[in-house]
């Protein structure tokens, strides 16, 4: 848990802000390279993330919770393929959003590189889901999101000698790469130097 959590809209936007990249990590060679927004609503009542539940129909990631996001296209910046991913799949146009940085990369299935931009988004926002890639949008609250007590590790289903982290959470199972994100991100905000490592 966060000690000295903020307590308005400011203090959060404020914490957020310093505790970023001011570039994104590089995806390391042989990877190939994606990126994700991480969107966070700041509004008065209680701040919270944006994520999304992939359909089951899809040939990756199927029924997955996920940021919206995806591959990084031949001379497409990370900033630019995450907005662009965004509006596609949640209808979340870039003028809505205010990038306020990156958070450290993450590597998925040993052959994704993901680096997440950290945004955030217009409280009075209309998403409205890809209904060919995303089920549904659902909101995960900051004060959830970054609480270690939330956190746990097990192993992988499909590869059991591998662990992943989970973020508990009453309606969906969180795991993989978007809870490796959160919990990276967990870090670098409780840690005094941040950013030091990119893995936890």
């Amino acid at each position: 848990m966060m000690n000295n959590r903020p307590n308005t809209p400011q203090g959060w936007r404020d914490l957020l802000s310093d505790k970023v990249l001011s570039r994104p990590d590089p995806a390391p060679a042989g990877l190939r390279a994606s990126s994700v927004l991480v969107p966070v609503i700041i509004d008065d009542a209680r701040p919270y993330l944006i994520l999304t539940k992939r359909t089951a129909h899809l040939p990756n990631h199927a029924g997955q919770i996920c940021f919206p996001g995806g591959k990084i296209n031949q001379g497409e910046s990370v900033m630019d393929a995450a907005l662009r991913e965004s509006e596609e799949e949640i209808g979340l146009k870039p003028d809505q959003v205010e990038p306020l940085g990156y958070l450290p990369g993450v590597v998925a299935a040993d052959q994704f590189h993901i680096a997440p931009v950290l945004g955030v988004v217009k409280p009075s926002v209309q998403l409205s889901p890809d209904p060919g890639e995303v089920e549904r949008i659902f909101a995960l609250p900051l004060d959830i999101a970054l609480n270690h007590s939330y956190f746990r590790e097990e192993p992988i289903h499909y590869q059991p000698t591998k662990k992943t982290w989970v973020i508990d959470h009453h309606e969906e199972y969180i795991w993989g790469a978007t809870a490796r994100i959160i919990v990276q991100w967990h870090a670098a905000i409780t840690n005094p130097n941040p950013f030091i490592h990119n893995s936890v």
